[in-house]
């Protein structure tokens, strides 16, 4: 059966920061088994049973990998897209630094999956995903208590049938045992949740779309922006004023959900925009537990207790309801906020856009656990 949704914090399952790495023999006697569906043939009606059975409204999504991507990321980032997450665009400052940072990706996918009720991933083309990806899926299942589900096209790879000799698993052989695997039952969501997974954004953005201005301690009359408009050579989506967001959320305030939801990939900038959206320069900021009275719109819980666990899995014991921000961090949410078509009141040239060039946020080259500590691409100290 699915694994039930899941209201434990990280910091009951990890101590210290979180780092994506398994060993044989060390599985959770409470880990759902691995299930293994082999397609020798590559029958194109196993991959097309996978691909159908990706239903993130009922925490469960299939990964398709990028064809020949090795990089220790790039598994990372696929699953990060098949949760409907898109990363910084390429060629921008963040961009760069998230192609380089293996753990920074990896528990960004991990704090998604348990805000977002993630129970089931399926991986399609398994048996050409390399070695220390097959050594992150374990780790993460083992973290997150997903349901994980391999489809192998071809012969098992060597590590993959060396840990099966320690995991408990299944095995499909069949079509028919392939869709048993694919579509094992899932509990529906929450009736109140705000549906994050019918978010479908464009990606990079169109130049032309609508954009809004990020809440100040007063609401914005209509002579400010209708300025804003003319500066930004597009139009101004009114937003309600701070701290006045009804449950269910209008129109303007829904498809700015939706892009914060879509078009950034790191839960704590996500989470950053989200209060600023939402509490902007009020006292009373939102408290982000699920179970307990809050002040936060539906909209933002899950992106505030995304945030939450990424910080555990940094191992930051911080459940304040402000997302933690370090010194660089604020260049990448000012991307992420042009990303989203937020802008502040004085707002820039709209021809720079969010991949404008930023001022270097002095954030520490990444360093790939996989290479003994040689820098990898990013940003420079």
């Amino acid at each position: 059966m699915m694994p039930s949704p899941r209201t434990a914090a990280v910091s009951e399952t990890t101590t210290g920061a979180w780092k994506p790495t398994w060993s044989p023999g060390q599985t959770s006697p409470g880990l759902p088994p691995l299930t293994v569906v082999h397609d020798p043939h590559d029958d194109y009606a196993f991959m097309a049973a996978a691909l159908a059975a990706h239903t993130p409204a009922a925490g469960r999504i299939t990964v398709h990998p990028t064809p020949v991507a090795s990089a220790p990321a790039s598994l990372a980032h696929d699953l990060l897209r098949s949760t409907g997450k898109h990363l910084p665009p390429a060629g921008s400052e963040d961009g760069t630094y998230w192609t380089g940072n293996t753990e920074t990706a990896w528990r960004a996918v991990a704090a998604w999956m348990l805000a977002l009720r993630t129970g089931h991933v399926i991986i399609t083309r398994a048996h050409r995903i390399s070695s220390r990806h097959f050594e992150y899926l374990f780790a993460l299942a083992e973290l997150t208590q997903i349901r994980l589900t391999l489809l192998c096209h071809g012969p098992l790879p060597p590590t993959l049938a060396t840990a099966l000799a320690t995991l408990r698993h299944e095995e499909a052989h069949s079509l028919s045992a392939a869709h048993r695997a694919f579509t094992t039952p899932a509990p529906p969501p929450p009736a109140d949740r705000f549906a994050w997974w019918e978010a479908g954004e464009q990606f990079p953005p169109h130049e032309s779309e609508p954009c809004f201005l990020l809440p100040t301690r007063r609401k914005p009359d209509r002579g400010h922006i209708e300025a804003a408009a003319r500066r930004l050579g597009r139009a101004v989506l009114p937003l309600p004023a701070a701290g006045r967001f009804p449950p269910e959320p209008d129109e303007p305030t829904a498809l700015l959900a939706h892009r914060l939801h879509a078009r950034i990939a790191h839960p704590v900038h996500a989470a950053a925009l989200a209060v600023r959206v939402f509490a902007a320069q009020t006292d009373s900021l939102a408290r982000t537990g699920r179970g307990r009275e809050t002040r936060a719109p539906s909209w933002a819980v899950d992106l505030l207790e995304a945030a939450r666990h990424f910080g555990q899995l940094e191992g930051r014991a911080d459940n304040t309801s402000t997302p933690h921000l370090r010194s660089w961090d604020h260049a990448a949410v000012t991307e992420a906020a042009h990303a989203c078509g937020l802008y502040e009141h004085q707002a820039p040239d709209p021809k720079r856009h969010f991949a404008a060039p930023t001022p270097r946020s002095g954030r520490p080259a990444a360093v790939r656990p996989d290479v003994g500590g040689t820098p990898a691409p990013g940003r420079t100290a």
